[in-house]
């Protein structure tokens, strides 16, 4: 499996060691997450301008907060400024941050996916666009970019959707080249990717599924699942339907309204607290570089291809410790 790592934006004196780290101890990838409040593309031009072999992706900026054109032409940008080593990665976010934070409908998400990735391939072949969709109308067909922002030797804008509901999934299979989905648990791929996985064996395409992982070393489980607790209540209880949906196709039903009542009653200790220790284990790698090479094992056997971690030790140094760690222990 290649080995990438997600991180949310911080300041340079935080995100640099991360990234020349991940860089130097010979990651495939490192992805920036855009939920509010920072432009992944800006951070990861940055990123290109100190970096010279990984590869740098959004994780995942929301088809609700730019225009397709829009979008294409920041990944276009960031394309060429790198060098070929950009890959986009989408997802449709959800009301919290759609309606709360961009302040448009959260409507028709699939269809608003669906437009997005046909106005961006258009404008990233340098042709004319036209589409009339569902939700994006591109209606004179007289707009070629005024400069195609990439050049015959670099290579074309991978794009990896971040989907999670079913009809989401089966968008995947057929337009996307990519899946990086959270959470996943591959003791349950299955139910997690029952959909995207029917869909390509129909149309015979091919995917690379790159999930989410959360990752921390140490001896003391308890502690590194606690740290998971957190991040997990967050999504599950205040971040929309879609995270709780997996979580419950993972059968974590009861554990996800107990969750969600906590969330909603405005109690965050009891949500983070409600969190189980199985669930937390069941959605990433956690304990000595031993167990989670042992553990690693599973995914490999699922069928990814790509590990996305995130680095739950919240200390800058234990989070290269971890990177350095996870390398060598899965090499």
């Amino acid at each position: 499996m290649r080995l990438s790592v997600r991180v949310r934006y911080a300041e340079p004196a935080v995100l640099e060691p991360l990234l020349l780290a991940a860089e130097h101890f010979g990651y495939d990838g490192f992805w920036v997450s855009e939920p509010w409040g920072v432009d992944a593309f800006a951070v990861l031009a940055w990123c290109a301008a100190r970096t010279r072999r990984i590869t740098l992706g959004t994780h995942v900026a929301s088809v609700f907060a730019r225009t397709p054109a829009a979008t294409a032409a920041a990944a276009a940008t960031v394309q060429s400024l790198s060098g070929g080593r950009f890959r986009l990665g989408l997802g449709v976010s959800g009301p919290n941050v759609v309606e709360g934070w961009h302040g448009v409908p959260f409507a028709h998400p699939v269809e608003r996916t669906r437009d997005t990735v046909s106005v961006l391939r258009a404008v990233l072949s340098g042709d004319k666009v036209a589409h009339d969709g569902t939700t994006v109308s591109v209606p004179l067909g007289e707009h070629r970019p005024l400069r195609t922002a990439l050049p015959d030797q670099v290579p074309a804008v991978p794009v990896y959707l971040g989907a999670l509901g079913p009809r989401n999934q089966r968008l995947t299979a057929d337009v996307a080249d990519g899946w990086t989905p959270t959470p996943y648990s591959p003791d349950h791929d299955a139910a997690l990717a029952g959909p995207l996985r029917e869909r390509l064996a129909g149309n015979g395409r091919t995917v690379v599924i790159a999930p989410t992982c959360p990752v921390g070393l140490g001896a003391d489980l308890n502690a590194l699942w606690d740290l998971e607790r957190g991040w997990s209540a967050l999504y599950l209880g205040g971040m929309g339907d879609f995270y709780a949906g997996a979580a419950r196709a993972l059968g974590y039903d009861t554990m996800v309204e107990r969750v969600r009542a906590c969330w909603a009653a405005g109690d965050r200790r009891a949500a983070r607290a409600a969190v189980s220790d199985d669930y937390a284990d069941a959605v990433g790698l956690f304990g000595s570089a031993a167990r989670i090479r042992m553990r690693a094992a599973r995914y490999a056997a699922a069928g990814v291809e790509e590990l996305v971690l995130e680095l739950r030790r919240p200390d800058l140094g234990d989070q290269i410790a971890d990177l350095r760690a996870v390398r060598e222990a899965l090499s």
